[in-house]
């Protein structure tokens, strides 16, 4: 699967999200971990306004938390990541890290799309980070493989797409007969079949965050 692809591409074992979690852990500690780390970003970038980690650390971590949200909801998420990211990027062009976590945005955000042409726009947007990044860093092999996963985003798109469908007419099929329950939505299969570049992003998160030195609330 995509998240396969993505936890060998990334495969450094300081940056698995397992390590920071957990093996056992569930949703609401991952979420929690990501609530945690948006609200220390907010409040290092309210000391520095010029604190390119913390706007890294902001956005990845609201791309992180958008896959636990639905709808409009979800999107929304994306675009704050987008924008808080969209300002680390151009406050230091030299390093790769603000990059690489908006092409995760865009493509994310194309995945919830509700047609192929604005997909595509995100996939696209995405590509053209991650070849700023390859400029930053020639050396790193992982951008160069996530151009290549781009290009297969709008095939992944497809199936979402046909899965919805299948769900749609399942569904209806089952109202009709009594006993059928509502079909799956774009937000009920992003994680599956799109989330294997928001596991990129979570990695980098959890990276900057851990650079931070932030750690998750307890109860």
């Amino acid at each position: 699967s995509g998240i396969i692809v993505w936890t060998t591409l990334l495969s450094n074992p300081a940056a698995q999200p397992a390590t920071m979690f957990g093996a056992g852990n569930d949703d609401a500690e991952r979420e929690n971990f990501f609530q945690t780390a948006v609200a220390q970003a907010q409040r290092d970038y309210s000391v520095d306004p010029a604190n390119v980690s913390a706007l890294c650390r902001w956005g990845g971590a609201l791309l992180e938390l958008a896959h636990f949200k639905s709808g409009r909801e979800s999107v929304e998420m994306i675009q704050q990541a987008i924008g808080h990211l969209q300002k680390a990027a151009a406050l230091d062009t030299t390093k790769a890290d603000a990059e690489w976590c908006l092409g995760n945005a865009y493509t994310s955000l194309g995945f919830l799309q509700d047609d192929k042409s604005k997909a595509q726009e995100q996939f696209d947007r995405a590509a053209d980070c991650f070849k700023k990044c390859m400029v930053k860093d020639p050396s790193n092999d992982s951008y160069r493989k996530a151009i290549e996963m781009c290009e297969k985003a709008p095939e992944y798109y497809d199936e979402i797409q046909s899965h919805i469908q299948s769900q749609a007419m399942a569904g209806e099929a089952g109202r009709q007969a009594g006993q059928g329950a509502p079909p799956a939505g774009p937000n009920d299969l992003w994680w599956d079949m799109g989330g294997w570049i928001i596991l990129g992003g979570a990695i980098v998160t959890l990276m900057l965050v851990a650079k931070a030195g932030a750690k998750p609330m307890t109860a």
